[in-house]
């Protein structure tokens, strides 16, 4: 599949600042893995990256809590991290979705809806094992079968990037993800594990840095080099903040739902984990989110 312009994808009403697109670009190539529901078939614990990664998957709720989630909601939004100055002639920038998600974890049913600008916001359908038979709404008219079949790639691009980005600490036993710890990073209050995978999901040659926090096992913040970074690409930290838990009939489930990094923020927040899904919500064309 071939990545497109963001703005070109999702006709953002004003593409922000060039900074904040280069960033928002950087972060749509991320997610090297398929995104179904964690894997509950968890190895032996054979080394300390797999001790670590157990340490940081139980901190966001554990194995059994995850499985029996079904249904996921969420946004995917960015924003400026630099505080607005009250004599400043320079406009700030405002909190801007990028997509709105609801899944249903068991069936891989899913729902996109994507801003355009104004009041336009494209509602894309589809089930994520085979997101080539969806469809994408406009104004409650399917698209044309050319603009549908570019939007049904975007849109399950943002599945893998958007939920990867929400998700990370509860993947880590993956099928396909390499896991490996690094001694000569870790602090004394921090444990960083190093990702790599195998030949799976849209960018396998993506490598991440999680470091993480000895004491409770939660992300602090993360780095990575994507597979369309240059080699000299200097990873930078991206930290997870705002951790929020969710109650569950199987226990507390945790999602970091802000994460800043030099003057830019992600929002993967308005997070809810409903007992039920909408009325319509995988089949109606109509925005609902």
């Amino acid at each position: 599949m071939t990545q497109r312009n963001a703005c070109s994808i999702f006709r953002f009403p004003t593409c922000f600042l060039t900074g904040l697109l280069l960033f928002v670009a950087a972060l749509t190539g991320c997610g090297g893995l398929s995104m179904e529901g964690p894997d509950t078939a968890m190895p032996a614990m054979e080394t300390k990256a797999d001790t670590v990664a157990m340490k940081v998957f139980e901190a966001y709720g554990g194995p059994g809590a995850w499985a029996d989630l079904r249904y996921l909601r969420f946004d995917f939004a960015t924003g400026s991290n630099a505080p607005a100055e009250a004599d400043s002639t320079v406009e700030q920038p405002t909190r801007s979705v990028h997509g709105r998600h609801l899944w249903d974890r068991m069936t891989g049913d899913y729902r996109v809806e994507m801003p355009g600008g104004g009041d336009t916001v494209y509602v894309a359908l589809f089930n994520t094992h085979a997101p080539e038979e969806g469809s994408v709404w406009l104004f409650g008219e399917r698209v044309g079968d050319e603009e549908e079949s570019g939007m049904l790639e975007s849109a399950y691009r943002r599945f893998i990037n958007d939920t990867y980005w929400l998700l990370m600490p509860v993947k880590l036993f993956d099928e396909g993800v390499h896991r490996s710890y690094l001694p000569d990073s870790s602090t004394g209050d921090l444990d960083v594990l190093h990702l790599s995978f195998g030949e799976v999901g849209l960018t396998p040659g993506d490598q991440y840095w999680v470091y993480t926090d000895k004491e409770t096992g939660r992300v602090r913040h993360w780095a990575y080099h994507l597979q369309h970074h240059p080699p000299d690409h200097v990873p930078q930290p991206i930290s997870w903040s705002d951790h929020k838990a969710f109650d569950t009939p199987s226990g507390a489930l945790v999602v970091s739902e802000r994460k800043p990094s030099d003057g830019f923020v992600l929002y993967t927040d308005r997070v809810d984990m409903p007992m039920e899904a909408p009325e319509g919500a995988f089949t109606d064309p109509q925005p609902m989110l």
